[in-house]
């Protein structure tokens, strides 16, 4: 019988084929990557806030270099096939749609891990009724968001160098909080839950846009899991966080969610364009090598996650999630 006649009487046929063809890809880039990376050196690497500061210190030209010139550091949120920088937008629209549904506007809003000051810039200049807070744990970061802030003439924000498990706010400070791809590096998450918990207001919502594992990496194949721990440890993070028990201690700290929302498809051009432009790095893995020699270890090892978050999220294994969490 044909793979076309086969596909036709089974619907499911053409899923399985893809998806047996991404899993055969993804052992294939592991093992392009075993030949440029010293793999078990990376997993036994011993990870924590300092290699977070490093990470972010050494490879914020990176970002600007290769992935957002105008200094986002999360993905683009794109629908259809096609990457338009404009995307990375796309999380803080989702935001201001919440906000104007909700009955009142918030007044106080924090960002924990402002990065680059790109969520800070864009939200500070569209709501000037709203006084926003950041904090963040690397100093360069610091250094650039004021920079950035200063330059477009926000004066109602304010920045402070500071881990997000032991936050310098007064209780109840805020009406919302958010996170954009950086509550991942919580190793503490009833300590980080607990901080957010109590510097919210009653009624107030955590907004958190990460990736997530919708299984323990118990429950996957080996090859999935190995890829699946490349990807957290090219982000200096120790491991990813399982969706349901991250709810979980959400809960336990006095939070409901309000809603969980797949953005699988939006984060895929994305992800695709990070897969060549990291691909092109170990093409050739001899001279990946020679290249990756000449950066600093923490820049150089983002071409793990960048190489392979595509295959991740295709198969499954990797799920990107917008979710509101609410204080009770």
């Amino acid at each position: 019988m044909s793979e076309t006649v086969s596909a036709a009487l089974n619907p499911n046929a053409t899923d399985q084929a893809a998806h047996l063809r991404e899993s055969t890809a993804l052992s294939r880039r592991l093992r392009k990557l075993e030949q440029v990376f010293s793999v078990s050196d990376i997993q036994d690497q011993a990870l924590g806030a300092q290699q977070v500061v490093d990470y972010y210190e050494h490879c914020h030209d990176a970002y600007r270099k290769y992935h957002s010139a105008e200094g986002a550091v999360h993905m683009a949120l794109n629908d259809g096939d096609a990457f338009d920088p404009d995307g990375f937008y796309g999380q803080l629209r989702r935001m201001e749609r919440e906000w104007a549904e909700a009955a009142e506007p918030p007044g106080d809003v924090l960002e924990l891990a402002f990065g680059q000051g790109f969520n800070l810039g864009y939200l500070a200049a569209r709501h000037p009724a709203c006084r926003f807070s950041g904090i963040d744990l690397t100093p360069s970061h610091l250094q650039l968001a004021d920079q950035r802030l200063k330059r477009l003439g926000l004066d109602h924000t304010a920045l402070t160098l500071g881990d997000f498990h032991h936050l310098p706010y007064a209780d109840a400070a805020f009406d919302q909080m958010f996170c954009i791809e950086a509550f991942c590096y919580a190793n503490d998450l009833p300590q980080a839950f607990a901080e957010a918990a109590r510097v919210l207001r009653p009624g107030g919502c955590f907004t958190l846009f990460d990736g997530y594992l919708p299984r323990p990496p118990a429950q996957l194949q080996p090859d999935e899991a190995l890829a699946v721990d490349l990807v957290a440890k090219g982000m200096a993070i120790p491991q990813l966080q399982v969706v349901d028990e991250l709810l979980a201690s959400a809960r336990q700290a006095g939070f409901e969610p309000h809603a969980v929302t797949s953005l699988d498809a939006q984060v895929l051009p994305s992800l695709r364009r990070l897969q060549r432009v990291t691909g092109a790095v170990i093409r050739w893995p001899w001279l990946g090598r020679m290249a990756l020699a000449r950066r600093h270890p923490m820049r150089g090892r983002n071409v793990l996650a960048g190489y392979l978050m595509h295959s991740t999220v295709v198969l499954g294994l990797i799920g990107y999630r917008h979710i509101v969490l609410q204080k009770s």
